[in-house]
C-alpha cells in the first residue's frame, strides 16, 4: 500500500523499556518512517541500535545527547543519530514533542537500552503527572507488557 495517514493508523511504543515515544510508523522494504510523539519531561534513557536514524523536529524541543555531546534542538531541526552511537531524546518541560523519524532497515524501530538493570522511561520532575504515571504503570508491568 503506497498511501498512509497517520491520524487513522494505530499508536504503538516505540521503545517502551526505555522510551516514551509513542507514535505511527510504516517499515519499507529499505526505511522505516513514521511520526512520533514524546511527552513533556519525558523521554528515553540512553540506548542504541545498529542502525542509523534521523529525526526531524515538528513541535516542541528535544534535548539530544549522541555520543555525550549535548544539545537542545527546537522544531525545524534535524538530528542525524549514527548506527550504533550511544544516545537519548528528552522533551523539555514546556510541551510535547512532535518528531519524523526515519531509520534505515537493518534493525527494527526500538533499540536497546545501555543500562538493563531496570525497565522503563525517563520520567522528569517536569511531566504532567497522568503521563508520569502510565509510563511508571507500563515499568512496572516489565517487558512483554506493552508491545516489547
Amino acid at each position: 500500500m503506497p498511501f498512509y495517514d497517520p491520524k487513522t493508523m494505530e499508536q504503538k511504543l516505540a521503545g517502551a523499556s526505555y522510551s516514551t515515544s509513542e507514535g505511527v510508523w510504516v517499515d519499507g522494504e529499505r526505511v522505516i518512517f513514521g511520526v512520533i510523539n514524546k511527552p513533556a519531561g519525558t523521554g528515553s534513557r540512553p540506548h542504541r541500535h545498529p542502525n542509523e536514524q534521523f529525526i526531524f523536529v515538528q513541535q516542541g524541543s528535544l534535548k539530544a545527547m549522541i555520543d555525550g555531546e549535548r544539545k537542545t534542538v527546537g522544531a525545524g531541526g534535524i538530528i542525524h543519530i549514527p548506527a550504533n552511537s550511544l544516545h537519548s531524546m528528552v522533551a523539555t518541560d514546556d510541551e510535547d514533542v512532535i518528531f519524523i523519524v526515519a531509520k534505515d532497515t537493518t534493525w527494527q524501530i526500538e533499540g536497546v537500552a545501555e543500562d538493563d538493570s531496570s525497565y522503563g522511561a525517563y520520567i522528569g520532575e517536569g511531566a504532567d503527572e497522568s503521563v508520569a504515571s502510565r509510563f511508571r504503570e507500563i515499568a512496572e508491568q516489565g517487558p512483554g507488557s506493552s508491545g516489547d
